[in-house]
């Protein structure tokens, strides 16, 4: 069967989704991964899922409102990942969604647990049955709900002759330790923390700017501190034996404030307090494994988020030595995949009625079949006109059936039609654009005031994009300087491919997201930039990893997309999506796409000059006069602003250096050239500022 795993862990920072396709059965489960994904959470989102994990701010209302968006989430990461598999919904069997843990206690009278991302709201989006609240049955017949995810690492990573550990390092860290096929003795709990307290600790440091050590770049500049690391390591969480789990409600906040105010104490520098908390996740680790474990590993098995730190991976390769480090994508499972397709089998043993908790990783007192079922219809021959709709508007994130990629019936024939009539009816298909751009004029207007704010600040304005949608932002970028006079590099299109993508195709480059998170990193984007991610698709990788960066570094980040909802949506925090209809030749987006998104470009940037003085009336005074023609616009501006003939018009630019607006405001102020430059200058280059005094 095919099955699609959805997870998103204690980082909160989004979801892993993967399609598995899965044959046969334990021991002898046969596996293969057909596609996965990370869906970035909206800053929106992660922000009430962190409060929702805090006591004292997650209240119930939110926590209600956060299980249906949570559910909303979920069900567009699996239709995405659906299509990024290739398929259609209708040929997947079944969704396991683990959902997002707010809080969790392991032991005791509380012992309890709570997951939000309503399955229901999921199935209703895909048309799938779904199986959720893994943890819970698993809870209730005395285990502690985690880690679950062992249980699929004994069936994935079991070696004849060695004893491993597979090591996830995500928010939380857990481990699995798999003894020789021929023994006995797997064992799983959760380590410590894993990424959770440096990312915290690297958002408090940066102020919000960065979510997370980035390449582990902080960590490599500071240096750990032994007194502080020994103090951490102290902590009664990593003398308790196993089983044992643990979460957000542990390490978190009160525990980074801990180790906040130690290290301020001790006199630490911010590089050495992310230091020494990325040793405490690498020595909590190594010293689990020589306390807990039947026996030292021979191969330590790593996947989740930390395999993405090197100076993290480094201290852990130190610390678990002799065992050699591996990543699981050498066993063909990416580190990204593993937790999500790990759901997806655990879904599959709980369709199928079998077991899926390992007792001597969660202490439960027997074997349990796991999870909640919530059923739904695959056959959209029952499901109503507005069940059908609201899918339908969901699968729109996706090409294989999005609006950009619909078949137009309208023009299906115009093959056959005489030339004129071929033109008339693409003419006729093009008046939908303006009405398209017009239904999005508030958001529009949104981020041109947002954008102009930014660039008052020192800010620049950065499209990315691919193919026809990147080669449009790269052409308004490019006229900004000559029309309204921007300096170099403040106005900066960004194109899949570089530079030869303008005039030729570039094959795949519009699928390697780490080129778009690059490319935007080379820009050293910051909080007063803004980014507007151009696709008609909505889904194109290197715009959404330009786009991830970019709000990693905390700049505005805008959506332009020909579909509604989609990725790209979900990652901005202003989405723009002119909905021109089904193109005249399908999947052409060059035609009404191209044209609404070039209509959209077309205002961003003029408004944002506009609002940033740019202009006097509908007049481009700051223009560069480079070519002819433009020296006789400048000349015509002033002549017509100041009421003066032809040949005064032009003494008087050449008097001003060239520039319109001095000339202006020294006339009609009637101030010298030098006066009028520091009237411009006081109004911030606003000529009716200047010319007010």
């Amino acid at each position: 069967m095919i099955v699609v795993g959805l997870m998103s862990g204690t980082s909160a920072d989004g979801i892993n989704a993967a399609v598995v396709q899965i044959e046969g059965q334990p021991p002898a489960l046969r596996w293969q991964l057909l596609s996965h994904t990370l869906l970035p959470h909206p800053s929106e989102l992660r922000a009430a899922i962190l409060a929702a994990c805090n006591p004292a701010t997650g209240t119930v209302d939110q926590l209600c409102a956060l299980n249906f968006a949570l559910g909303r989430a979920f069900g567009q990461a699996a239709l995405h990942a659906i299509n990024e598999a290739g398929l259609t919904p209708r040929e997947v069997d079944l969704i396991g969604s683990h959902g997002q843990t707010v809080w969790h206690i392991p032991a005791g009278e509380r012992a309890s647990t709570l997951q939000l991302g309503e399955p229901a709201v999921i199935a209703e989006l895909t048309g799938l049955p779904v199986v959720s609240n893994f943890r819970t049955r698993d809870m209730a017949a005395g285990g502690q709900g985690a880690p679950l995810v062992a249980y699929t690492d004994a069936l994935l990573f079991t070696h004849q002759a060695n004893a491993r550990a597979v090591q996830n390092i995500g928010g939380i860290a857990n481990v699995t330790f798999l003894p020789p096929a021929a023994m006995a003795g797997a064992l799983a709990f959760d380590t410590g923390p894993g990424n959770m307290l440096i990312d915290a600790a690297v958002a408090r440091i940066t102020d919000g700017a960065q979510a997370y050590d980035r390449d582990g770049t902080m960590a490599a500049h500071g240096t750990v501190n032994e007194r502080l690391l020994s103090m951490l390591l102290a902590d009664p969480y990593f003398q308790q034996p196993p089983p044992k789990t643990t979460g957000r409600e542990y390490f978190g906040a009160a525990f980074l404030e801990r180790a906040w105010n130690e290290a301020a104490r001790l006199g630490l520098a911010p590089a050495d307090l992310v230091a020494t908390l990325t040793a405490l996740t690498a020595q909590s680790i190594a010293r689990a494994y020589r306390a807990f474990l039947p026996q030292f590993p021979d191969e330590v098995i790593v996947s989740g988020g930390g395999t993405a730190n090197p100076a993290l991976m480094g201290m852990l390769r130190e610390a678990v030595a002799p065992a050699r480090l591996r990543l699981s994508d050498e066993f063909g499972m990416p580190s990204e995949a593993k937790e999500a397709a790990a759901f997806a089998m655990l879904a599959c043993e709980t369709w199928q009625g079998r077991p899926g908790n390992l007792l001597a990783a969660t202490g439960a007192r027997h074997p349990v079949v796991l999870g909640s079922i919530t059923p739904a219809t695959n056959d959209e021959r029952q499901m109503t006109n507005d069940q059908q709709a609201w899918r339908a508007s969901v699968a729109n994130r996706q090409p294989s059936s999005a609006l950009t990629e619909t078949r137009n019936p309208a023009t299906a024939n115009i093959d056959t039609l005489p030339t004129l009539d071929m033109l008339r009816l693409m003419n006729a298909e093009d008046r939908y654009v303006p009405e398209a751009v017009a239904a999005e004029l508030p958001q529009i207007a949104r981020a041109v005031d947002e954008i102009s704010e930014r660039m008052r600040r020192g800010g620049r304005l950065i499209y990315v994009g691919a193919g026809t949608s990147g080669r449009l932002g790269v052409l308004d970028a490019s006229e900004c300087q000559p029309t309204f006079s921007v300096p170099p590099g403040v106005v900066i299109g960004v194109i899949a491919g570089g530079t030869q993508a303008l005039t030729r195709s570039v094959e795949n480059a519009e699928d390697d997201a780490d080129a778009g998170m690059e490319a935007i990193a080379a820009l050293d984007v910051s909080m007063n930039d803004s980014v507007v991610g151009i696709a008609a698709s909505g889904t194109t990788p290197y715009v959404l990893g330009g786009m991830a960066e970019a709000r990693r570094r905390g700049a505005l980040v805008v959506s332009l997309a020909c579909n509604a909802p989609s990725p790209m949506a979900e990652a901005a925090d202003i989405s723009i999506a002119p909905l021109a209809g089904p193109e005249v030749i399908t999947g052409s987006t060059r035609l009404k796409a191209g044209t609404a998104q070039k209509l959209a470009l077309n205002m961003l940037s003029t408004g944002v000059m506009i609002r940033l003085g740019k202009t006097y009336g509908n007049l481009m005074v700051d223009l560069q006069a480079t070519n002819a023609k433009l020296r006789r616009r400048a000349v015509r501006i002033v002549q017509e602003t100041c009421g003066v003939p032809a040949d005064e018009a032009a003494a008087l630019l050449q008097s001003c250096d060239g520039s319109v607006k001095v000339a202006i405001v020294a006339h009609l102020a009637d101030v010298s050239p030098a006066e009028a430059r520091a009237r411009l200058h006081a109004a911030n280059g606003v000529v009716r500022g200047a010319l007010r005094g």
